[in-house]
């Protein structure tokens, strides 16, 4: 199947929003007019295997300039004892240039009427005949308008589609700003351990722990790190839906508010997932015809349009980063994680957390054993802090912060640590949850 008519398949079987379908590149209407480029190449001589001579030889440019006004203005010039050269082994000996851009006169010194049948084409509105000279003495610029046309055109959609993907940005911004507000409201931790207030802290972390271990659209591993193309996308989002639907948390939801946000939350997913296929889509089609474009033309643009087009980020930028970004500040990172909070040495919740002067944090419980080891140096930096760690390197701040998100894992802690001591001071037997009877009574 041509690119061409699969492209306006995707289009429509997308679903995507019809403003966006008509901010689509103009793939056909592209197609067409490099038709009309390639034939006003060859109307000038220019076919493809001589352009690609002269371009090799540095014997001919195409530029790619921008105006005042930052439209694109493509440029093909030559060097002056090349122009009108036709291609083959004829075109041999450089002729002057008054010869080759004046008619040949006839016997009367007026230029020759067309030879019977001979069709004469008139110039295309707006076409200069003359060739004309560059600012460059060293090189003439050949008439064409309708690489002008052709550039033109994409220049407008390209310009178009950033002005899309700046609305779309702001928009789920916008619902990401909200989405926020009502999840900080949902998931914040009971106000105190006696008062019955509802909470979904744990739900909204357990979906959150599961939505950062899926990484829908950015990566950070080391093999396969940064943005995700939508085909992965998409496969990591359903991974995420089903992981949280085996878990039933949906269903778990105390507060009715919670089962409306999280909705908000796949939909806003669902919609950056359209927007990366649809960039995609597009892109791939710019790709496609300017490939087109240097294949039936030779004037290779490949490199030097993104460049030009520098005003255009659709072409280089993708809207899932930033957006991506945004959705972590403002609404995952709401709710704390646990990992953040953990000791590097037992792997457990940093409680109670002790900040060394070299600012590492580790639990009391890991610092009294490298102090009762006689260990000097930090674990993490090799700093000699150690042993002058007390009790006012607690950080009271962390404590508290640590209580108030981490209610049942900071008891669980606190527990174990009493055991652990417990078990220091009297031994195993002392501390099994169900001693033995007494041997002597």
């Amino acid at each position: 199947m041509k690119f061409g008519h699969a492209f306006q398949e995707a289009l429509s079987a997308d679903s995507y929003p019809q403003h966006w379908v008509e901010k689509a590149i103009p793939y056909r209407q592209l197609k067409k007019l490099l038709g009309k480029v390639r034939q006003e190449l060859i109307k000038n001589g220019y076919d493809p295997d001589t352009l690609h001579r002269l371009l090799a030889d540095h014997d001919a440019e195409y530029r790619l300039e921008t105006d005042s006004s930052r439209l694109l203005r493509p440029k093909l010039v030559v060097r002056p004892t090349l122009v009108g050269l036709s291609p083959g082994p004829a075109a041999t000996e450089p002729r002057a240039l008054a010869e080759l851009i004046a008619p040949a006169p006839n016997s009367t010194g007026s230029p020759s009427p067309p030879e019977p049948g001979q069709h004469h084409e008139e110039p295309d509105e707006g076409e200069d005949d003359d060739v004309d000279a560059d600012e460059d003495d060293e090189w003439v610029k050949i008439p064409l308008n309708s690489d002008a046309r052709f550039f033109g055109l994409l220049q407008t959609d390209v310009t178009g589609l950033d002005t899309l993907q700046d609305t779309e940005r702001q928009s789920m911004n916008e619902k990401i700003h909200a989405l926020g507000t009502e999840i900080a409201e949902v998931a914040k931790p009971r106000k105190g351990l006696l008062k019955l207030s509802k909470s979904d802290l744990y739900r909204w972390r357990e979906i959150f722990e599961l939505y950062v271990a899926a990484q829908v659209f950015f990566s950070t591993n080391e093999a396969a790190g940064g943005l995700r193309n939508s085909e992965k996308a998409q496969k990591q989002l359903v991974w995420f839906q089903d992981e949280v639907n085996k878990r039933q948390l949906p269903q778990k939801f105390k507060i009715e508010s919670s089962a409306i946000a999280y909705a908000q939350f796949l939909s806003l997913n669902a919609t950056l997932l359209q927007n990366l296929q649809f960039q995609e889509l597009n892109q791939t089609a710019i790709t496609k015809i300017i490939k087109k474009f240097d294949k039936r033309t030779s004037l290779g643009v490949k490199t030097t349009l993104p460049k030009a087009m520098y005003s255009a980020t659709f072409i280089s930028e993708t809207i899932s980063k930033d957006i991506c970004a945004q959705l972590a500040r403002q609404v995952v990172n709401l709710v704390p994680q646990i990992v953040d909070y953990t000791c590097t040495i037992c792997f457990s919740l940093c409680w109670l957390p002790v900040r060394l002067d070299c600012d590492h944090l580790f639990c009391i419980r890991c610092m009294i054993k490298m102090q009762n080891q006689n260990k000097r140096y930090c674990p993490l930096c090799r700093a000699d802090v150690v042993q002058r760690a007390n009790e006012t390197h607690i950080d009271e701040k962390l404590v508290r912060h640590l209580e108030r998100w981490f209610p049942k894992e900071t008891k669980e802690k606190q527990a174990f640590n009493e055991l652990e001591r417990r078990r220091e001071l009297l031994g195993d037997i002392y501390v099994q949850q169900d001693p033995p009877q007494c041997t002597v009574m």
